[in-house]
């Protein structure tokens, strides 16, 4: 018995120290995960806050972009060729160059295709209204009759079915409002 009662404290010793070791390796393992989960969690916040500022920033570029496209839009149906819309370009571009960091190119490229359109469509009516007041003139001074002052459907919201060139410039300045519509509209669904 005497070898029971020396080998059993000593078994007994040797076995809390094992479950002890081993029970502290297992709060250092969770205390590095958690560690670990901290620090993801902390730079996933901070991720977050710099992509919600990105995000914002984004938004805002994609309204003033669109805003200022619009306005040349109106500008060239309230002038229908009146006042030459392709100085307004490098405007244009120079916000696209101040805003690159937030556009993606496609909207850059959706941009200067909405440019593209809008200018062809905008010189071709000041030829045709150059066209149309030379007309006038000429009736004018060869039988005293006044045709009328130049009037455009450009100016309202009918089709330019007056040169085939005509509607493919619509179609791409009508194509590609629409895509950047759609691109503002899921910014500002957060998508």
């Amino acid at each position: 018995m005497d070898l029971v009662t020396v080998v059993l404290p000593v078994g007994a010793t040797l076995v809390v120290a094992i479950m002890g070791y081993l029970q502290w390796r297992r709060s250092e393992r969770r205390q590095a995960v958690n560690e670990t989960a901290l620090r993801e969690l902390a730079q996933a916040d901070r991720r977050s806050a710099a992509r919600g500022r990105y995000d914002q920033q984004r938004l805002q570029a994609l309204q003033e972009l669109l805003e200022q496209l619009r306005e040349l839009e109106i500008q060239s149906r309230w002038n229908a060729g009146g006042r030459d819309l392709r100085a307004e370009v490098p405007k244009i571009n120079a916000f696209l160059i101040k805003r690159g960091e937030v556009l993606e190119d496609e909207e850059r490229q959706l941009a200067r295709q909405f440019l593209a359109g809008l200018t062809w469509i905008d010189q071709h009516q000041a030829e045709d209204r150059l066209r149309w007041d030379e007309r006038r003139e000429r009736e004018r001074a060869a039988h005293g009759v006044d045709i009328g002052p130049y009037e455009s459907s450009w100016e309202s919201t009918e089709g330019l079915d007056w040169v085939p060139e005509a509607n493919e410039a619509a179609q791409k300045w009508m194509s590609a409002r629409d895509a950047l519509e759609e691109r503002l509209r899921q910014a500002l669904q957060g998508l």
